[in-house]
């Protein structure tokens, strides 16, 4: 990992910055922003998929509340869509299960409706159950979930890629079947074109 150091350039920083959150590092990285404030605003240039994350973005998948609030303070802006993956900070908070950061990013304004990516929304991001399909923690998707359509995420949203799918149908093909409750719970419908059927 690197050191921040006084001639590093920003971009280079805001890498620290994420490690440091990515790592669970929280003390860590708000000190940095103390005494680096213009870093809550940065993007990473980091290549890949990840390529565009801004700290908001991470400290909203690592259910890093505090932090949410303080990069949101110093000016983040919180319907960020710099990202190559998942796009939002809200999409990457409901891909994780992080109530708690989702809660948090929609009472400062993130649009619950947001395309995420190919019409995607957040709550497509928690019923796919980020990389355990949801079995890391089931009560956490669950309550994620319930957030988002608390705050009146569309349950039938259709993406415009290639399978045009809900929710619904994401949830089931990741067996994600917590989520797949709440979705049926509130009028989630499985499409006629996926493929996807409960």
């Amino acid at each position: 990992m690197h050191q921040p150091h006084g001639t590093e350039q920003p971009m280079q920083n805001v890498g620290v910055l994420i490690t440091l959150i990515r790592d669970c590092r929280h003390d860590e990285a708000l000190a940095m922003l103390d005494t680096s404030p213009e870093l809550a605003t940065a993007h990473s240039d980091e290549g890949g998929q990840l390529h565009g994350a801004s700290p908001l973005h991470w400290a909203g998948h690592r259910n890093a509340v505090l932090l949410c609030e303080r990069l949101l303070q110093l000016g983040a802006d919180v319907n960020d869509s710099a990202s190559d993956w998942w796009l939002t900070p809200l999409a990457w908070a409901a891909d994780a299960g992080s109530a708690a950061a989702v809660e948090l990013l929609l009472k400062h304004g993130a649009d619950v409706n947001q395309n995420a990516i190919v019409g995607t929304t957040a709550l497509h991001a928690v019923a796919m159950g980020g990389s355990s399909r949801g079995s890391r923690d089931p009560a956490a998707y669950r309550r994620t979930a319930e957030i988002l359509i608390a705050h009146g995420a569309d349950v039938n949203r259709r993406a415009t890629g290639h399978r045009w799918q809900t929710p619904l149908d994401d949830a089931v093909a990741n067996h994600n079947d917590h989520v797949a409750a709440v979705l049926r719970a509130h009028g989630g419908q499985v499409s006629n074109s996926s493929g996807n059927r409960a």
